[in-house]
């Protein structure tokens, strides 16, 4: 019997990221930037869409026991995010001051074609770090 490989956190990461990044390209996103990465946090996905610069938080869960994907986006996270943006502002001072911070979640409920069920929540937590959903 052939022993199946096992897929790292990582792999399975940047797997989901791949997926959201064509989600959003699909509904009219550009990608900028991808695991955007500073000492003080990590962006998943950057993208710009009608003027606005979107911070992105893909999350992605296998079963309903560790909670949704959207509640693993703890307020720690959210600071993290958060300060990783202002980096990527402060560095790029002809971006737009009009930006928002959303969360990509791969859900453990499937699809029509039997992957994880993707959903978009827009504007999903402020600066300060209080879920808007």
């Amino acid at each position: 019997m052939e022993k199946r490989k096992s897929v790292s956190t990582h792999e399975k990461g940047k797997w989901g990221e791949e997926r959201a990044a064509v989600f959003l390209r699909l509904k009219g996103y550009r990608i900028l930037e991808t695991n955007y990465r500073v000492p003080v946090g990590e962006i998943d996905l950057i993208a710009w869409k009608k003027g606005t610069l979107v911070f992105v938080e893909v999350k992605a869960r296998k079963g309903k026991t560790q909670g949704t994907p959207l509640e693993a986006v703890s307020p720690h996270k959210v600071r993290r995010i958060s300060a990783a943006a202002a980096l990527y502002l402060a560095q790029r001072r002809e971006l737009p001051a009009a930006c928002r911070f959303d969360v990509v979640t791969l859900g453990p409920e499937k699809n029509w074609v039997g992957l994880g069920k993707l959903r978009h929540f827009e504007n999903a937590f402020s600066i300060e770090g209080f879920f808007n959903v």
